[in-house]
């Protein structure tokens, strides 16, 4: 499955008619057993953007995993993004408190306690 099978699925998401929570339980994506934080962020958020999809839209999603790891920020300096990325890490790092509070950590509907944020790396 490449992003571009999702389509019908992002169209739904753009329209306004599909909210996280319904996305994330979509049969398509379920097969993919990947961590919750990277379904939203890689795909609900940026799955669709013509950027993002000419960087991504050839790999089989089926053939990613993942797997939580803690990054040193340092560690970010000499981290590759996609070519269609090049200045975001460094942008980011214009406005660090713009991006944590844009992005707060979302609660967990069973317990209301923050879920918290790792980073999540494709191997």
């Amino acid at each position: 499955m490449k992003l571009s099978d999702l389509s019908p699925l992002m169209a739904r998401r753009q329209d306004g008619g599909l909210s996280y929570d319904r996305f994330r339980v979509d049969p398509a994506l379920a097969s993919l057993q990947w961590p919750d934080d990277v379904l939203e962020q890689f795909l609900f958020d940026h799955g669709d953007k013509a950027a993002f999809v000419y960087d991504y839209g050839g790999i089989d999603l089926h053939d990613v995993t993942w797997q939580l790891e803690m990054i040193l920020a340092a560690d970010f300096q000499e981290m590759p993004t996609g070519a269609s990325d090049a200045g975001c890490i460094e942008s980011f790092a214009e406005k660090p408190v713009h991006w944590v509070t844009v992005r707060p950590p979302r609660r967990s509907a069973g317990t209301g306690k923050n879920t918290g944020h790792g980073c999540a790396r494709r191997s």
